[in-house]
């Protein structure tokens, strides 16, 4: 057992209570960091839908840093094989928190209340495509000429999802919801992607 000096000097063992606080202590730190920030994330998300900003404003947001993280990774030479990785990991973190939100909170309401079950089908569909270009970037060598393809053929498939919800999605299912939807859905769609981020 961990022995222990106090305050005068004199040495102990540590205490079985002593052991049993600390793990409940670490137990509750490990409940919290997983816990908190989504609880938090949903309560900003639903603060910022009151003050005029939606949880659409955030996906948009995404969507541009997206954009940009692609069109720096197919700029990239053959000869970076390493800043294609980072670039590729940042893509693969950023899209799984945007596609958490999107499939969770975002299609669902699509399907039901903007009653565009063919839309949702279809982005979930473009998702799951998108998800196995990420999967063939990551197992094809960086240096390897396909990446570069596969990494255009990806950009071409995310540059047309995007449209897609800008332009026709995300504008029929905001005209059909009420005030206390769009902060329940600008919550919702905080609290899953601070799941993954």
């Amino acid at each position: 057992m961990p022995r222990y000096s106090d305050e005068g000097g004199t040495t102990g063992w540590l205490s079985a209570r002593g052991l049993a606080m600390m793990a409940g202590g670490a137990v509750v730190a490990v409940v919290a960091s997983r816990l908190l920030p989504p609880v938090v994330a949903q309560l900003a998300g639903s603060a910022r839908a009151s003050t005029g900003r939606d949880g659409f404003d955030a996906l948009i947001h995404d969507h541009r840093h997206i954009q940009a993280l692609l069109a720096e990774m197919v700029q990239t030479s053959i000869d970076a094989p390493i800043r294609r990785t980072q670039l590729l990991l940042r893509l693969k973190r950023r899209l799984a928190a945007h596609a958490m939100a999107e499939e969770d909170v975002v299609y669902p309401m699509l399907h039901e209340q903007a009653r565009k079950e063919e839309d949702a089908r279809h982005l979930y569909g473009e998702h799951a495509e998108m998800k196995m270009h990420l999967f063939t970037l990551e197992r094809t060598p960086k240096d390897d000429p396909r990446w570069l393809a596969v990494a255009l053929d990806l950009k071409r498939i995310v540059d047309g999802h995007i449209r897609q919800e800008e332009e026709i999605d995300f504008p029929a299912l905001r005209n059909c919801l009420d005030e206390r939807e769009t902060a329940t859905l600008s919550g919702s769609v905080a609290r899953e992607k601070a799941l993954i981020l």
